[in-house]
Parts: structure tokens; sequence; C-alpha cells
């Protein structure tokens, strides 16, 4: 069996697809596997995209940043997860971002005539590339609902309800660091430190590390 299969099985794109089924689809598949080192880059802004990924293993960033030093974290790649796909299609074809591996990562791409010929041969593949490219308009409208709020305490509470809807559990354990949880909501790292403890001794939230409980879920709302 390929070892691409089972990682590839995960992908929303090979959603309710068999794996002897993405098996026959890599045999005709024209596609690049590529490795990164960890603190290594994959993508530059404004360089030309013409290929969509799919992360196969590690973990990616996409940020933002800015000629002050400032970085904005967009949001992060996990395994299975596929990215270069809204710029593939437009009609611009450059990065809006720059993609940073954070730990030791394997890519594999898929040029963007293969591409197309994979959604043409396999209308559930198609099916499933459309709905990625809704669940991420829905993601990206969220990310700027959190970014407009006003204060600290707003954006806190929006990405923690965010990832309450998500997880429909109040026990939230986070993929972000303190520093990648305070570029993701684009605040200052002190900052979100000091008003995480206020909100901790008001009794809204609870949290050790990386791992948060929500106490007061009406509160939490309410802040917003």
């Amino acid at each position: 069996m390929n070892p691409l299969v089972k990682p590839l099985s995960h992908c929303l794109l090979f959603k309710n697809v068999e794996e002897k089924c993405i098996l026959k689809v890599l045999h005709s598949l024209r596609y690049n596997l590529c490795a990164y080192p960890k603190d290594s880059t994959v993508a530059i802004e404004e360089d030309d995209c013409y290929q969509l990924g799919i992360l196969l293993e590690g973990l990616l960033t996409i940020q933002t940043i800015y000629p002050s030093g400032k970085v904005l974290t967009l949001t992060q790649i996990h395994p299975s997860d596929i990215f270069g796909e809204v710029v593939l299609f437009s009609q611009v074809h450059k990065y809006p971002a720059t993609i940073t591996a954070r730990q030791k990562s394997k890519v594999l791409f898929i040029e963007k005539k293969a591409f197309i010929d994979l959604l043409s041969e396999h209308p559930c593949i198609m099916e499933n590339f459309i709905s990625s490219l809704s669940h991420k308009l829905l993601m990206l409208n969220r990310k700027v609902k959190t970014l407009s709020l006003e204060t600290i305490r707003q954006k806190i509470c929006s990405f923690l309800l965010s990832e309450y809807k998500k997880k429909n559990t109040p026990a939230l354990q986070l993929a972000l660091s303190r520093k990648d949880m305070a570029e993701y909501i684009g605040v200052p790292r002190p900052s979100l430190s000091r008003e995480l403890i206020k909100m901790k001794d008001e009794g809204i939230i609870d949290f050790k590390k990386n791992v948060f409980a929500i106490k007061d879920l009406e509160r939490l709302e309410r802040e917003i």
C-alpha cells in the first residue's frame, strides 16, 4: 500500500473516498513531495502560487509579517489540511502571506492542471473541494470579526467562543502557544497574559498552559 494513502484518507478532499480509490488516484496523479526542516520557509508573501498543497505531516503557520517586525498569525495548517487552493484559482496567483514550517514537515503538491483533471474525473472530490472552500470562507469571516473587535477581552472571548462552537465542549485543548494565540488575535503577548489572568480571577475561565476551561459561558458571551 502506498504510504500516502493513509494521510490522504484523512484529508477533506478525500472524504468518503475509499482507500482503494485514493490508491488508484495516486497511480495517475502528477504530484511532487517536498520536505521542510523546522523553521524553514514554505512560501514567502507575494511568491507565485501554481500548486495546491496537502500537508502530510508536521505543522505549518500562515503569517503576515509587517515591516515593523510585527507578526500576525492568520492560521495554522495541520496534517491532512490543504492550502493554496484559493490563490490557485484567483486572478492574482500570489501567496497573500508567508508560510513557515513550525515542525519538520512534508507536503504533497499538485499543479493546477493536474488538480483540475482530478476534479473533473471525480465528482465526489469536486464536491469535497467546494465544501472546503466554503468552510474556509466561514473561518475567514470569524477571523475578521475577531480582529475588528476593540478590546483585548473582546478578542479573547470571541476566540474562545469560536473554539467552543467548533469542539462543542467548555474544555478546550488549544494547539496554539501564548505567542501564537497573541499573534492570531492580533494583540501583544504580555497584554494577552494579563487579560487572561484577570478573566481567571473573575471566574470566567480557567487555564493551565494551553488547556482552557470555560467556567461562565454566559459571561463570556456578554463580554463581546
